[in-house]
């Protein structure tokens, strides 16, 4: 589950903070707002493929089973419709665990560097808001705005400055 918090988004003397992080507009050459919605799509496909690679591998088995002259040929299908059942369960629980799952809207600014993705929220009308807002101030030196807003941490949070030698992350 993403982890929320409310954030102060500013824009006063040409400097725009968000949260912890300033950025000067002056350098602010585009400012969007994104989609992030979990690939459902995908993670249905793997829950088939799981589910039918699980069911030919204990068809095999169970032929195996019957061939072969086992005694205890009840045990060994009760075993096998278990091993099933369990292989089942898992992955719908996985499936559901993404189908629940929300959209969210990540605001990015792009500088003269990389973009940086400053702030998501499940609100696409508070993100897109903020985007003319910001934009506003780039066309206005005098322009300076306050808003409070939902921010939510979904991953790690990794920053990257400088060159290629840079390891590590910052977990949340």
């Amino acid at each position: 589950m993403a982890e929320q918090e409310i954030i102060d988004v500013r824009v006063s003397r040409r400097i725009l903070r968000v949260g912890g992080e300033v950025y000067q507009l002056r350098t602010i050459t585009r400012a969007a707002a994104v989609r992030v919605t979990p690939n459902r799509r995908r993670t249905a496909g793997r829950c088939a493929g799981y589910l039918l690679i699980a069911a030919i591998v204990l068809l095999f088995v169970d032929f195996a089973l019957f061939t072969s002259g086992v005694s205890a040929e009840r045990e060994s299908r009760v075993a096998l419709v278990t091993v099933f059942a369990v292989l089942l369960l898992v992955s719908l629980a996985r499936l559901i665990s993404v189908l629940v799952k929300r959209t969210y809207y990540a605001l990015v600014i792009e500088t003269a560097g990389h973009p940086f993705t400053v702030l998501i929220s499940r609100d696409p009308q508070e993100v897109g808001r903020l985007v003319h807002q910001i934009m506003d101030a780039l066309d206005d030196p005098a322009a300076e705005f306050h808003v409070r807003v939902e921010n939510f941490h979904l991953g790690d949070k990794i920053n990257m400055f400088g060159g290629g030698h840079n390891i590590g992350k910052v977990g949340r």
